[in-house]
């Protein structure tokens, strides 16, 4: 045969032609991206570094100007200083950045402005921060004298109280005679001089937040006014000789709060820092603008290199195209030439018949006629083919004794009836002891107990005759154990259905699952003792748990009265005002009484009456939380906002003490379900909390705070925020844990009970820090039946 009369010849001579137009394909894709690769190489070295540069460059402005503009609202100077060094940090990260960009960057025109105008920021930036601190440190001066007028607001109150407590008793006397009138005269300008200094202290207050220069001058002039009327008021006092203390807070005030005084010198101090800060703050925002502008100029250059390799590519890849179109369409006529004649005609056609013809001789139709078309190997294939139909026949004749006898399975097959036909060498040795088993049914060659069971198998209507398989376990011989595991399938010999059945011998597996199931029973009755100690340990515990609420419930109560303990320190200062009042109000009455003046009269009634109910709500309100466990109260839906007063009505006292203020948020009023004792429990042991941190801290805003956050299907959720110093990280994690506290005088137990009352009636109690660095923690209350 003619080597190129061959299909591979051929299909060697299409391929080739193929390939060679893949080749050059190939060569002008290496050139085009060649090329490429050097347009991305030019682009890589330099409009990405300008990006990148800029993008450094105005991040870090970005994060300077987030840090000057965070700078002014601090007044920890702890944090203050980690703040300027972390800006510092930020102005050498971008010096570092120019230096590295250098030459490759920073190299055309007004980009080169960049190094100068950072410079500058960060001189401008250094002074700011220096301004910054300064105004710390006078912020502390100003608070401290605040805090020295607060003080001495307080004492000149407390110093006219024994005064008109003085004079209230000279006026009952009756053997004074004219002396009544000048001590009625007297008490009026104790009344008089408390509303002017009320007015002045109110005045300091609010020069204190002036922003401007003429503000501070203009209120200086008022206050001193005031003063003058405060002097002049207090001379008819200062006759008196308990008033010799009176005289000496009077006279410091004055000192104080005098036009050329210390007070005053600070203010402007205070306001002139306020208005340089403002304005480098500005000059801070001008470099920045700047700054932004000049890597704008960086980026345009970036923006022209771009837009040059980007036409450049353009061209490329243009021309390329339209060399890669050409070899394409070369590629595809030549593809439809060989599909169509060389393939689809010479090569499936032939092989069609072909594959017919074999599908016949497959099939037993050894008649169906076989050509032979061509020299080439389908040529040869047919000649081979026909060959091939002759010995068909023979193959089939062997082919099932054969593969029975060739399978060291243990096979049987037999007819429908159940008469074995053929078994292979493993069955006849498998049943020696039964001797020849052909022309036997296959029942027979077992005991008496499992042929029924097998002789079932071949009743028709069974599992063999409906799925075309069955199989079965039997133990065949009961002396010595042996199970035998039966496959049955139908299968067809020539024009009949036969069954071939697999023998296999699983002893051992029944064996081991007969031992599994007893020692399962072994371990079940073991199970069962455990179950019952373990019945009685429950029971042991459940006993442990009442005797634990039981000391929990008691040391709830040791802490509410800890609690009323700390309150009653302050209670007599709450309660003496009123009284005091109420003696004014008295006497007031007995006047107008004296002179016919009903109205008045019912006035002074009214007063005191409201007074009297200020006293027994504190009181009332003490009493109840003392008396009453929550074990006392079942399960209601309660008021929130009701819940919060009463706890703030408790905690306020010790509040005003340390002058601070308690500010509920709730403005609407939620329904929560529970238990109302141990919500005010936990609110109480929060406060206080707050309260205590704020002292600690010494907070120049002090103030705590119950708020509202949000509500779900089950939890209305709130939180208790203070000013105070927040939860120190190192022992945040061990709060909840007994006898582990951050005051100086504590139990540490606060925190662990709320945790145990929240949790006891379906709750949660989470610890945060607020947005000012506070303590802030959240309360989950349910709102419905749980």
């Amino acid at each position: 045969m003619n080597k190129w009369n061959t299909i591979g010849a051929k299909l060697i001579l299409a391929f080739t032609g193929t390939t060679a137009l893949l080749t050059v394909v190939s060569v002008v894709a290496w050139l085009t991206w060649n090329r490429l690769d050097g347009q991305v190489s030019e682009l890589l070295e330099t409009s990405v570094p300008k990006y990148n540069t800029s993008y450094l460059l105005e991040s870090r402005s970005s994060e300077v100007r987030y840090r000057v503009q965070l700078i002014p609202t601090l007044n920890n100077k702890v944090e203050l200083n980690a703040q300027i060094l972390a800006l510092s940090e930020q102005l050498d990260a971008i010096e570092q950045t120019l230096l590295d960009a250098q030459g490759e960057t920073l190299d055309h025109g007004e980009a080169q402005q960049l190094p100068g105008l950072y410079q500058e920021l960060g001189q401008t930036v250094q002074l700011y921060s220096d301004l910054v601190l300064q105004r710390v440190e006078q912020t502390r001066r100003v608070n401290k004298l605040k805090e020295q007028i607060n003080w001495l607001h307080q004492d000149i109150r407390s110093e006219l109280t024994p005064i008109r407590q003085e004079l209230h008793w000279l006026i009952k006397r009756d053997d004074i005679g004219n002396e009544r009138n000048v001590a009625l005269d007297q008490l009026s300008t104790i009344q008089q001089v408390l509303d002017v200094e009320s007015n002045i202290y109110s005045m300091t207050s609010d020069v204190i937040e002036a922003q401007q220069l003429a503000q501070v001058h203009n209120a200086t002039k008022v206050i001193q006014y005031k003063l003058d009327e405060l002097v002049k008021n207090s001379e008819i006092i200062l006759s008196l000789p308990s008033a010799i203390a009176y005289q000496q807070l009077i006279q410091e005030l004055t000192t104080l709060l005098a036009p050329e005084g210390i007070f005053y010198h600070q203010l402007l101090d205070n306001v002139a820092l306020n208005h340089r800060i403002a304005a480098l703050q500005q000059k801070i925002d001008a470099q920045l603008n700047e700054i932004h502008q000049q890597i704008g100029v960086v980026v345009s250059l970036a923006d022209e290199s771009f837009v040059g390799v980007k036409q450049e590519t353009a061209s490329l890849v243009s021309y390329g195209n339209r060399i890669l179109i050409i070899c394409f369409s070369v590629s595809i006529l030549m593809s439809l030439f060989l599909t169509y004649y060389f393939i689809n005609r010479r090569i499936v056609a032939r092989l069609t018949a072909l594959s017919s013809s074999i599908d016949a001789i497959t099939q037993g139709d050894l008649s169906h006629p076989i050509q032979v078309d061509g020299e080439d190997e389908i040529g040869r294939l047919s000649e081979k083919l026909i060959e091939y139909g002759e010995s068909v026949k023979e193959i089939q004749r062997t082919n099932a004794v054969s593969l029975i006898n060739n399978t060291s399975a243990s096979l049987l097959t037999c007819d429908l009836a159940g008469y074995v036909e053929s078994a292979n060498l493993s069955a006849r040795r498998l049943l020696a002891e039964q001797g020849e088993v052909e022309n036997k049914l296959i029942w027979q060659a077992f005991e008496n107990h499992s042929q029924l069971a097998l002789a079932k198998i071949f009743k028709r209507g069974e599992a063999l005759f409906q799925s075309g398989r069955d199989e079965i376990t039997l133990c065949v011989s009961e002396q010595v154990p042996c199970y035998l595991h039966f496959d049955f399938h139908l299968f067809a010999h020539g024009q009949l259905k036969k069954v071939i059945v697999t023998i296999t011998d699983v002893t051992q597996q029944a064996l081991t699952a007969k031992e599994l199931e007893k020692r399962v029973a072994e371990k079940t009755v073991d199970l069962v003792e455990k179950n019952q100690h373990l019945s009685k340990e429950i029971v042991e515990r459940q006993r442990a748990e009442a005797h634990l609420k039981q000391t929990q419930g008691e040391l709830i109560q040791a802490a509410k009265m800890a609690v009323v303990g700390q309150a009653m320190t302050s209670l007599a200062h709450e309660l003496n005002q009123p009284l005091n009042a109420m003696s004014t109000y008295l006497y007031s009455a007995k006047l107008s009484n004296d002179s016919g003046n009903s109205e008045a009269v019912n006035q002074s009634i009214e007063q005191i009456e409201g007074l009297s109910l200020r006293m027994s709500k504190i009181i009332s309100s003490l009493r109840s939380f003392a008396k009453k466990s929550d074990g006392d109260q079942s399960l209601a839906m309660h008021s929130l906002n009701e819940i919060t007063e009463q706890a703030i009505t408790i905690v306020n006292t010790k509040a005003k003490r340390q002058l601070i203020e308690i500010e509920n948020g709730l403005t609407v009023d939620q329904q929560v379900y529970g238990n109302a004792l141990a919500i005010e429990q936990v609110l109480i042991n929060l406060l206080v909390n707050g309260c205590d941190a704020i002292a600690e801290h010494n907070s120049a805003q002090r103030k705590v705070a119950v708020l509202p956050l949000h509500s779900n299907k089950t939890h209305h959720i709130i939180a208790v925020q203070d000013t105070g110093g927040g939860f120190d990280s190192e022992i945040v994690s061990t709060l909840f844990t007994p006898f582990t506290t951050t005051k100086e005088v504590g139990l540490g137990l606060g925190l662990n009970i709320s945790q145990s009352l929240m949790e006891k009636y379906s709750g949660h109690i989470y610890l945060a820090s607020s947005l000012e660095k506070g303590a802030l923690v959240i309360l989950e209350l349910p709102h419905a039946k749980s």
